[in-house]
């Protein structure tokens, strides 16, 4: 019976979600986690305006975007591309598809400080060649991020881009080493209360 519960709770070490981090400019950090068929984000840090991610293109030539606004209740999500290159990035479904993006109704903005706290996935393959890019996971992609001095959509303030390998598996986690340190402090303790 010791044996049975000490091997589930390394089963339920080894199987933990994987968190990965990525520092992007302005202060903004993003967190995501791959678990297929889905993507999940949080992107967290400070603009009045909107903020938004760009996946795949080269500039914002076949980018696809996620953009998120406040308008005045709730996080809003929108599903924009310019996979066309047609140097507008307009929602999805003006485009005769769909917004794949799902944001959590726990998403936060604060209009007095700018703060955002944003949690939203969205499929990594949506089916959609004509807006969205395909996410691969440790694949290669170009990942954008830009910010706008207000909720008005047009010409972004601050954008930057990098090219990144977003990973499943914690090897690129920075914090792994963190995350690994508690999981044995906690299978040590109990392994001290079973054998003890």
């Amino acid at each position: 019976m010791k044996l049975i519960i000490l091997f589930s709770l390394l089963a339920a070490c080894t199987l933990a979600q994987v968190t990965n981090k990525i520092s992007l400019s302005n202060g903004f950090v993003l967190n995501y986690s791959i678990t297929s068929p889905k993507i999940s984000f949080t992107l967290t840090g400070s603009n009045k305006g909107y903020v938004a991610l760009g996946f795949g293109g080269r500039g914002m030539d076949g980018i696809d975007v996620a953009a998120f606004k406040w308008d005045g209740t709730q996080v809003v999500g929108e599903d924009r591309t310019n996979i066309d290159s047609q140097n507008v990035v307009d929602l999805d479904v003006n485009k005769g598809c769909v917004n794949n993006l799902t944001v959590d109704p726990t998403s936060t903005y604060d209009s007095s400080t700018g703060n955002w706290n944003i949690k939203f996935s969205r499929p990594l393959n949506t089916n959609e060649p004509n807006c969205d890019q395909i996410i691969q996971a440790e694949t290669s992609q170009n990942l954008a991020f830009a910010i706008f001095k207000d909720f008005t959509w047009k010409q972004h303030t601050s954008q930057n881009s990098w090219k990144f390998t977003l990973s499943a598996s914690a090897q690129n986690d920075p914090n792994v080493s963190s995350l690994l340190i508690q999981y044995s402090y906690l299978t040590l303790f109990f392994m001290l209360m079973i054998f003890v």
